[in-house]
């Protein structure tokens, strides 16, 4: 296959993106690979490796301060630590979105010790069942997901009393 941008040499670089719910593929050689910046720069698009001019937009979010420490969202990113307590309520919403990306969820469900009471294990369990009943909806196994939504059921309902 030969790159797509010179339309010469033999496409050793193969990318993939999802943009807006479509897919797009690059494929370079090593030559228009570089002279895009792909393995030196850790931000790009498709469209930017094709030739296509990019938007100079910097998200709100990355130009958000803390009042407290001062540090931005941006600033986190790139350290990958907060200034101070207060971030987590100042960045909250974009948080939120990375736990859940890394994560699958943003609450933390571990492992139950041995001496917690009955009521604990049904409450861990109907977390854990929930959240199973959400991947088995995303998967369309909608006969598993309706056993786990009567199990949530019955569950609810021993709770309850």
């Amino acid at each position: 296959m030969n790159c797509e941008k010179c339309h010469k040499n033999h496409a050793t670089y193969h990318l993939t993106a999802i943009e807006k719910g479509v897919k797009r593929e690059a494929h370079l050689c090593e030559e228009c690979a570089r002279q895009a910046g792909v393995g030196l720069k850790l931000n790009f698009t498709i469209g930017e490796v094709l030739g296509a001019p990019r938007e100079e937009k910097i998200p709100k979010a990355n130009q958000v301060r803390c009042p407290e420490c001062g540090i931005t969202y941006a600033e986190f990113k790139a350290k990958a630590r907060l200034g101070c307590a207060n971030d987590y309520e100042v960045f909250r919403g974009e948080l939120v979105r990375l736990l859940e990306k890394i994560h699958g969820a943003t609450e933390h469900v571990g492992k139950t010790p041995q001496t917690a009471d009955d009521q604990v294990r049904k409450e861990n369990e109907l977390i854990r069942l929930k959240r199973d009943l959400d991947s088995m909806v995303r998967s369309e196994n909608f006969e598993k997901a309706a056993e786990i939504r009567d199990r949530i059921k019955a569950l609810e309902t021993d709770l309850s009393k």
